[in-house]
């Protein structure tokens, strides 16, 4: 979904609806309102409350977790915009049990991200239950979920993320450890296998219901395709009748409201979780929950400007570099991004990303 993807019906003028508070006044308090879905919009008969375990969600539209992008900043900004749940980066119950100060900072943050979820990623299932405790006892996040679908090679040479969807019973047993030592509700994230030739979603699905997880994420993709092609949502059907009356959120390539409409239809499932998608767009929630009031062309320079600014309070002077997977994000897609791109590769000066970003959203229209 790009820029001018939206409907000229949602095209309006900064002058048809006031300026949202937090744009102009970051320290503002969190408005939930925008969390609600508008009735009579596309997909209000979809998009509803839901509740993981005894946690009540204002809507069932999801961050995904993102390692270098869903930081405190990038939450709280889809939570302004709508998101109705967020998910913090993934962090290794070793560093937790370690107490690592950068570890700590990542789950952290003062701001009102909405409901959130810590998530962590391990094998033991004495030292998973172990940082599970710990974090709850930090009174820093809602729920506890359990990352079995990382796909990368320093997390899954060690059995975690998604080399747990080779030891199924590895998986319930951690699942039964972390549940015993936390009252907040335990979720888990996974793919639908490790390769194309071992595709066990049901099985894997299966055996962490039974050991008492409290919602179910899954990625359409296996380990062995990791964020590459299509994902493949065929392997989503069937699973809410595994998941039974805990909800089962489908994640996977969703950007849009058709994509939403087509795995509901498909899958029944109970909640979507948007991960890339939302990189460089963050008011996707917002078009997706009928907010016509937040997709104003004028005020998507604020959100960015609002974005680097948080950042910047948040990271101090590290925000610039980090903040360059957003940057790429919102300047994707457009006539001369290539060049502007490789001019901000090495740039460290916040005015300098400002002063571009801004140029660029008045040579596109959008100032």
């Amino acid at each position: 979904m790009s820029f001018n993807s939206f409907n000229s019906d949602t095209l309006m003028s900064k002058n048809d609806f006031a300026s949202p508070i937090w744009l102009n006044n970051p320290s503002s308090d969190f408005d939930s309102s925008f969390q609600k879905v508008v009735e009579g919009s596309k997909l209000s008969k979809i998009i509803k409350p839901i509740k993981i375990g005894n946690v009540q969600l204002p809507n069932n539209l999801m961050l995904a977790p993102m390692a270098g992008v869903t930081d405190g900043s990038f939450r709280q900004l889809c939570a302004r915009l709508g998101v109705g749940y967020t998910v913090s980066e993934l962090a290794s119950c070793k560093a937790l049990q370690m107490r690592s100060s950068q570890t700590l900072d990542m789950i952290r943050f003062d701001g009102d991200t909405g409901k959130y979820a810590v998530q962590i990623f391990g094998s033991d299932p004495d030292l998973m239950a172990e940082a599970a405790s710990y974090v709850e006892s930090l009174k820093i996040c809602d729920v506890i979920d359990l990352n079995m679908g990382c796909p990368v090679s320093k997390v899954v040479k060690t059995g975690a993320g998604s080399a747990l969807m080779k030891t199924p019973e590895l998986a319930a047993k951690i699942i039964k450890n972390v549940s015993k030592s936390v009252s907040l509700p335990v979720t888990c994230k996974f793919r639908i296998g490790w390769t194309e030739n071992s595709i066990n979603v049901k099985e894997f699905a299966r055996a962490v219901v039974e050991a008492g997880v409290k919602a179910i994420t899954v990625h359409a993709r296996t380990r062995q395709a990791m964020y590459t092609g299509p994902a493949q949502w065929k392997y989503l059907e069937g699973l809410k009748d595994i998941a039974k009356n805990i909800p089962f959120i489908s994640n996977g390539d969703i950007s849009s409201e058709e994509h939403i409409i087509e795995l509901y239809e498909k899958t029944g499932c109970d909640g979507f979780m948007i991960g890339r998608g939302c990189v460089g767009k963050p008011w996707i929630y917002a078009q997706l929950l009928g907010h016509s009031e937040l997709l104003i062309p004028e005020f998507r320079f604020k959100i960015f400007k609002h974005h680097l600014v948080d950042m910047l309070m948040e990271h101090g002077s590290s925000a610039v570099p980090m903040f360059r997977v957003h940057l790429f994000g919102y300047l994707k897609n457009h006539p001369h991004s290539a060049s502007l791109r490789r001019s901000l590769c090495t740039e460290r000066n916040p005015n300098v990303v400002l002063k571009i970003g801004e140029e660029f959203f008045k040579n596109n229209g959008y100032l």
